[in-house]
């Protein structure tokens, strides 16, 4: 209910198009935000190089197999394997990390490896907490059939990832209805609390929070490691699990819920009797324990890595904050619209809803409404960041579903109850009081409804959202991933007097994929016309000084006029490699120029 209601003639108007203005606000600031472009934004982890090179073929087998991330990773919950063509693991089994700290993950392999195409699957979890996998193959002097990797692990059951799914739209939904439900009740209807039904919402609330958060701990275990459903029932991977990163957030709330529990109990006992100082300090207790339940979420999630982390911590809880008091609310006014009003005994019940209490909230949901917004385009615009991201990816997508089901709950509240809206002018003019019975009743309960029904949409999406790898990552990793070729030119100047021995010309260097691993590189030397020559000697050699990989010789194969080419590059990491190509043009004369590549 995010509508403020109009309290004189002239607000007919204005306050209406400023109403009509808001259900557009949320995809302006998105568009605005998303075309302003931001920094990076790490979250969920991805394979920057390996060591050695994905595709590679070397002479013997290498002592190490090493994995280098774009962030911190873990692998308690996951693991790499390294197995031979025949199927058979080679590696030791107990991966660590290497001198690149956290997002480097290294295996030390058997001795006297067999030549053939040797497979390693890896399975990590990310700084944000959401787990990652792939695999790759080398060679050992030459290459054979591989293994294959299906039942390694590299996948999640689709039990698991259901049941995760549940467990976290159930938390979600439960911390809205119980935080927002709470703050309603202390500061506009502290009687309310007695009734029934809303004992029944709030009750209800914590124990969904508290049972879904202890399902969210059992599964994440078996999706992290992509073992079956019935290792979310295993002692050992439940131990594994408390040890991580989400593992301790869990636990943390988990604790905050025992507080929570004992203050809501307390509440339910004295509030309905409380003075307005015992309130005030009832209502401060509830939202530190409110705050602390959202750190649990935004301390273990996307919000937590990346640029900005501090910042973008705080606004993601102050964003589950401004969640729960919108919602939360609306789900008190929702028990109390369609409760009864009186007992069996023909009593009214305490706490009924009346103009001002309504009037109140309004103003209350549009402030929440301002703060979504605020918030969630920040987010947006930190883990999307272009249009691109924004269309073609799932996250992307996923986020504008949000945003259209958030944009017609305010459409709703503002077309459904505009013309109830004008009823309650009416008596807000004439000195509304406390008490005073809610006109066109029915109208309300269909808007409060409609918005209940769309904010739970809104929750399922905020689910899968936090679930899903964030936007800007997943376009750059399939960027990434797509074929490329980096091409650089260059003057050179050897001197000389004639023909080729005047020395100047262009050297124009193509490198197919410009990825990490194995490359192809091509070079054209031409005059300054751009025709093709053939100087008597060229040679070539690529080093990342960044690094400290010193120069590798480039075995170059002269293919065509004024054309070589090297096969096989390898290029063990991403990077701006320095490619230095040296042409002589006569007994005496030579020019070296420095080509950057930069390599993926």
């Amino acid at each position: 209910m995010a509508v403020e209601p109009m309290t004189g003639p002239a607000a007919a108007a204005g306050p209406g198009r400023r109403r009509f203005a808001w259900i557009f606000a949320l995809p302006v600031l998105l568009v605005a935000l998303v075309l302003g472009g931001a920094g990076t934004a790490s979250a969920h982890a991805s394979l920057d190089s390996t060591d050695p090179v994905s595709g590679s073929t070397l002479p013997s087998g290498p002592p190490t197999v090493t994995l280098r991330f774009s962030e911190s990773v873990s692998t308690e919950l996951g693991g790499v394997k390294v197995l031979d063509p025949a199927g058979k693991r080679v590696d030791s089994g107990n991966p660590e990390h290497g001198i690149g700290g956290g997002s480097t993950v290294r295996v030390k392999l058997l001795s006297g490896l067999g030549p053939g195409t040797y497979t390693v699957a890896w399975r990590v979890v990310s700084d944000d907490s959401h787990p990652v996998s792939g695999a790759f193959t080398f060679n050992v002097i030459r290459a054979s059939a591989g293994a294959n990797v299906s039942g390694l692990g590299q996948g999640t059951d689709s039990a698991v990832n259901f049941a995760d799914g549940l467990a976290r739209w159930a938390a979600f939904l439960s911390f809205a209805l119980l935080s927002g439900s709470v703050l309603f009740l202390v500061a506009l209807r502290p009687a309310a609390v007695g009734r029934f039904r809303v004992w029944m919402l709030l009750f209800a609330s914590w124990a969904g929070l508290l049972v879904s958060t202890v399902a969210a701990l059992m599964f994440y275990g078996p999706k992290a490691s992509g073992l079956s459903f019935s290792s979310a029932f295993d002692l050992d991977v439940l131990r594994v699990t408390l040890d991580s990163k989400l593992g301790r957030a869990l636990s943390v709330r988990i604790l905050i819920l025992g507080a929570a529990g004992a203050l809501l109990g307390y509440l339910v006992a004295v509030l309905g009797e409380a003075k307005r100082r015992a309130r005030i300090v009832l209502g401060a207790a509830w939202v530190l324990l409110s705050t602390g339940l959202a750190a649990t979420w935004s301390m273990a999630d996307h919000a937590s890595v990346g640029r900005q982390a501090p910042l973008a911590t705080a606004a993601d809880i102050v964003h589950l904050l401004a969640m729960g008091c919108w919602i939360g609310g609306l789900a008190v006014m929702l028990t109390l619209l369609f409760g009864p009003d009186r007992d069996e005994d023909g009593e009214e019940l305490p706490g009924g809803l009346d103009v001002p209490a309504v009037g109140t909230f309004s103003k209350a949901a549009m402030a929440s409404v301002s703060v979504l917004a605020v918030t969630g385009v920040y987010a947006a615009w930190r883990q999307v960041g272009s249009f691109d991201a924004l269309f073609s990816t799932t996250f992307g997508l996923l986020l504008i579903l949000k945003v259209n089901f958030v944009v017609l709950m305010i459409a709703a509240a503002w077309v459904a109850r505009r013309w109830l809206q004008a009823r309650l002018r009416s008596r807000a003019g004439a000195g509304a009081r406390a008490g005073d019975p809610l006109p066109q009743r029915r109208t309300l309960q269909r808007a409060v409804g409609a918005e209940a029904a769309l904010a739970i949409a809104v929750i399922a999406v905020t689910a899968v959202l936090v679930n899903t790898e964030p936007g800007r990552t997943a376009w750059e990793r399939e960027q990434a991933t797509k074929p490329r070729t980096v091409t650089v030119t260059q003057q050179y100047d050897a001197g000389g007097s004639a023909g080729i021995a005047a020395g100047k010309g262009l050297v124009e260097a193509v490198v197919d994929p410009a990825r990490a691993g194995t490359n192809t590189v091509d070079l054209f030397v031409r005059d300054p016309q751009k025709n093709p020559i053939d100087p008597p000697e060229v040679t070539a050699a690529i080093a990342l000084p960044d690094k400290q990989i010193d120069g590798i010789t480039l075995a170059l194969e002269h293919i065509g006029p004024g054309q070589w080419r090297a096969q096989n590059v390898s290029l063990p990491m991403a990077g701006t490699w320095q490619l230095s190509v040296s042409v002589r043009t006569s007994e005496i004369d030579r020019a070296t120029v420095t080509l950057p590549v930069k390599v993926r």
